[in-house]
Formats: structure tokens, C-alpha cells, sequence
């Protein structure tokens, strides 16, 4: 009995297949059968049965693969205990993060920083601008991920890591709309068009000045969902606007369903991503580690 063969198993009893099994372990379909058989004239029992459905457990296989389940958690665990103790970084790492980093760089990031460093605890918060700066200022976190202007500054209790990323933003319209027809767009031009507003308080803000001295935009719908934002701009319920950044990769963009437009002000600049951390943090090697994930 090896560790091979209790992989083989477990991924056999995952897919319920072993040309699968065979496929997703690169191995030969006959390996992958040779070796199954090792291990059950082994145990003294055959742990699957095949039928044209696929490959299932036994009735006594699905009392024997809990337990090499178990077993192989156990070793990851070990594993993951070793790699630890090599490591010079410890602990934990709370994270809070405005929406846009959250859905563009956090999930690649985090996946390369957890295959790293897997004994490190992480926890992500999602919230609004304004929230991640408290968090930060009171010590709550230990790093907040926020977009600034160039200007902008901040307690001087926090210290700010440029992440060498920035966007600035644009009207999203359906495909053929008139409006993208046009180099670029103010919020004027849009007034008669049905709006859909991404529900975040930095949106909220930046209209909310055109609003009070040119009247309200024809908003049909909120979201804080960005996929169902634009997926709603295609369908031609609505224009809207997001930072760039957002829609990079976007499949409704490079299909063309959704095209893109210049706007003007008060979206007429560009926001500059930073991490920001408590110059009280005791546990700054963790934190400079991550931010070095985030910006490679």
C-alpha cells in the first residue's frame, strides 16, 4: 500500500470514473486499473464496481475510503506542518478590500500566496472605501486594499505599498448603442438614457454633485454584483459605469456585446491601488510578503 494508490482511490471515488481519474493523475488507464487491483487483492476487498454509469463504490469501499480520506488529509496536514516550520512567516492574515481588487486581484494572489505559505491563516473582508480605511485606522486588519487619487492622503498612523496598478473609468453601453459612437461622453448625454448604478459609495458620491444641480439620472437598477451589471448592460437594459479595471478579461466586452466609452468628469481620472498597513502592525514580514504577491 502506498500513497499513489491511495490518491488513485480517492480520485476514482471523486469522478466516478477511471478513464477520468486516469486523465486528471496523467497516468495510463491500465496503470491506474493495475495499481487498483494491487490494492484491493492487498486489502482483501474490491473497493469499486463498474457499470455503465460510471465507477462507484462498493458497499465495503465506502467503509475502507473514508479512512483513505483521512489519511490522505493527514499527510497534507503533515506536509503543510513541515513547510511551516521552514518558513520565517507565522500566523494569520486579515485582509479588507474594495469590491474591484476583490473580484480582479485578490483570487490569483491569494491562490499563489496560500501554495506558498498554506499554514498561513488568511481571512478577506469586502467593503466600501471608506470602511477598509477604518478598519485600518483601528487596527483591524492587517492590510486594506484601496484605490486613491494622486493627491489623496491618509492618517499618518497607516503606511501605504503602491501596487503599481491603476484604472480610470468608462461608460459601458450595449453593442450598436449611439452613444458609442462618440469619442468620449458626459453625464449630460446620459440623463436620458436608462442607468444602471453599481451600488457602491464611491459611485453614490461622484454623482451624487451632477445630481443635485442637473437633476437625477434615470436609474432602472442597483447591483453590487459587477457580473450582473454588465451582463445587464448587454441584454440593452441600460448604460452604466465602472473603473476599467473591471472590465479587463470581461467575455461580454471582447465579445463585443458590451462596447466601452470615454467618460468625462467627475469620472475624468485616475485611481492609483495601494495596500495599506498600521505602523503599529507586528506582523509586517507577513504583510510585505503578500503585497509582493499582489504585485507580481
Amino acid at each position: 500500500m502506498n500513497f499513489e494508490q491511495l490518491t488513485y482511490v480517492k480520485k476514482i471515488y471523486e469522478l466516478e470514473s477511471i478513464i477520468q481519474a486516469a486523465d486528471k493523475m496523467h497516468v495510463s488507464q491500465s496503470a491506474m486499473n493495475q495499481s487498483l487491483r494491487a490494492l484491493e487483492f492487498e486489502l482483501g476487498y474490491q473497493l469499486f464496481e463498474r457499470s455503465r454509469r460510471g465507477t462507484f463504490a462498493t458497499e465495503i469501499g465506502q467503509r475502507i475510503i473514508p479512512y483513505i480520506i483521512d489519511i490522505l488529509d493527514a499527510r497534507t496536514q503533515l506536509l503543510q506542518e513541515v513547510d511551516s516550520l521552514k518558513s520565517n512567516l507565522t500566523g494569520s492574515l486579515k485582509i479588507a478590500t474594495i469590491p474591484t481588487l476583490f473580484n480582479k486581484i485578490i483570487p490569483k494572489a491569494l491562490s499563489a500566496f496560500k501554495k506558498d505559505f498554506p499554514h498561513i491563516e488568511v481571512q478577506v473582508f469586502e467593503s466600501d472605501k471608506d470602511k477598509v480605511i477604518k478598519m485600518m485606522e483601528n487596527n483591524e486588519v492587517d492590510i486594506g486594499l484601496i484605490g486613491k487619487r494622486e493627491s489623496e492622503t491618509f492618517a499618518k498612523t497607516l503606511t501605504s505599498y503602491p501596487l503599481n496598478i491603476s484604472t480610470d473609468f468608462r461608460l459601458i453601453v450595449p453593442k450598436k448603442s449611439k452613444l458609442s459612437l462618440r469619442e468620449n461622453v458626459d453625464l449630460s448625454m446620459i440623463q436620458p438614457y436608462p442607468f444602471v448604478l453599481y451600488d457602491r459609495n464611491f459611485y453614490h458620491e461622484n454623482l451624487k454633485n451632477f445630481e443635485d444641480k442637473n437633476g437625477p439620472l434615470k436609474i432602472v437598477f442597483k447591483t453590487n454584483n459587477p457580473s450582473v451589471l454588465i451582463k445587464t448592460i448587454s441584454e440593452g437594459l441600460g448604460v452604466s459605469i465602472v473603473s476599467r479595471l473591471m472590465l479587463e478579461d470581461d467575455p461580454y466586452i471582447a465579445s463585443g456585446m458590451v462596447e466601452m466609452v470615454t467618460i468625462g468628469a467627475p469620472f475624468d481620472y485616475f485611481l492609483h491601488f495601494v495596500a495599506m498597513t498600521h505602523k503599529d502592525s507586528n506582523n509586517l514580514t507577513t504583510i510585505e510578503t503578500f503585497v509582493d504577491y499582489l504585485k507580481h
